[in-house]
């Protein structure tokens, strides 16, 4: 099993052209998002940012194949999501994207190397290779000491660092972090950060979702979404 995708250069890697998401809330119509247009190239860290209610977990349910737009188009890899069944949108979700949340989301009764391994049982990946590329990548979280622990033993900044060796596990085109630093404190949250840094810099392509402007500084470019809009956009380099 080779290492996380890290190709870089001038390759679009997400292409979103006005996209559009409505809900249905009785008879009305919500609109959340509205004409978003959003290119995010190989070996990139971007943040989208904005308050609550501005839409964009909801964005980013759809850059992760959790959901799909109601118009407009999203491109993967190339690929137009909005036309794939619910089995291809899975088997996107397994291998092209690597997903960080606030809460973290193990599973308690697992240890740190089996909830590491899990997306790879999914994806086939024999037990001693899955075995192999998991204690890789908690090493490299520095939790050598830790494969045999369950979440409840661990801190908060241990079980991200766990989530985030997950989210790496079966070598995804794109690492998406909503408020990854959400239910840590504040030193502990710059610890996580410099380490989507360093994975970009090793060539992961980031994108993090984030309310909090110090968050959003880690990224070398940030855009900003208010009322289901990007309303703007900040190169940080």
């Amino acid at each position: 099993m080779g290492g996380t995708q890290t190709v870089t250069g001038d390759c679009a890697l997400i292409e979103v052209s006005h996209l559009d998401k409505v809900y249905s809330v009785g008879d009305d119509k919500v609109t959340v998002l509205q004409n978003i247009n959003l290119t995010v190239r190989a070996g990139e860290f971007v943040s989208i940012m904005g308050p609550s209610g501005s839409g964009k977990s909801t964005l980013m349910h759809i850059l992760g194949c959790l959901d799909v737009p109601s118009r407009g188009q999203y491109q993967l890899h190339g690929q137009a999501v909005e036309s794939l069944t619910p089995w291809e949108l899975a088997h996107i979700r397994n291998q092209e994207v690597g997903f960080v949340f606030q809460n973290f989301y193990l599973l308690p009764r697992m240890t740190a190397l089996r909830n590491v391994e899990l997306p790879m049982v999914y994806a086939g990946i024999s037990p001693v290779d899955r075995r192999r590329r998991a204690s890789e990548l908690l090493h490299q979280m520095g939790l050598s000491d830790r494969f045999q622990h369950r979440p409840n033993t661990l801190s908060g900044g241990q079980k991200q660092r766990v989530a985030i060796a997950r989210a790496l596990a079966n070598n995804p085109s794109v690492l998406l972090a909503d408020e990854p630093t959400g239910a840590l404190d504040t030193k502990t949250g710059e610890e996580i950060m410099g380490m989507f840094q360093a994975l970009n810099q090793g060539g992961v392509t980031v994108v993090v979702i984030t309310h909090d402007a110090k968050v959003a500084h880690y990224a070398r470019r940030t855009v900003h979404l208010l009322d289901g809009k990007i309303v703007g956009e900040e190169d940080l380099r």
